[in-house]
């Protein structure tokens, strides 16, 4: 992936625009895995799995996070996404 433009050279509000896309992702990341990866603590209940409309709903978020990763970079930092990342 070729970057065409440096983050120094963003302005102090499109760095906060990719600041947000960067903690959006993670946080969408985050709240999936809040939902999949549910580690057993001895001497505890067993965590019931979660509901199929929470996991879809925490996958399309997480879906469109990347998607606005993905396009806040191509836009601020002029950068080509590598083949396949939107899924075109």
């Amino acid at each position: 992936m070729e970057v065409g433009r440096q983050p120094a050279e963003l302005s102090k509000e499109q760095r906060e625009q990719l600041h947000r896309a960067h903690q959006r992702l993670r946080n969408t990341s985050h709240a999936l895995e809040a939902l999949t990866v549910v580690e057993p603590v001895r001497g505890r209940w067993v965590a019931a799995p979660a509901p199929d409309e929470a996991l879809e709903a925490a996958q399309n978020d997480l879906y469109n996070a990347w998607q606005e990763f993905w396009r806040v970079h191509q836009e601020l930092l002029r950068c080509d996404l590598p083949p396949g990342v939107l899924g075109e």
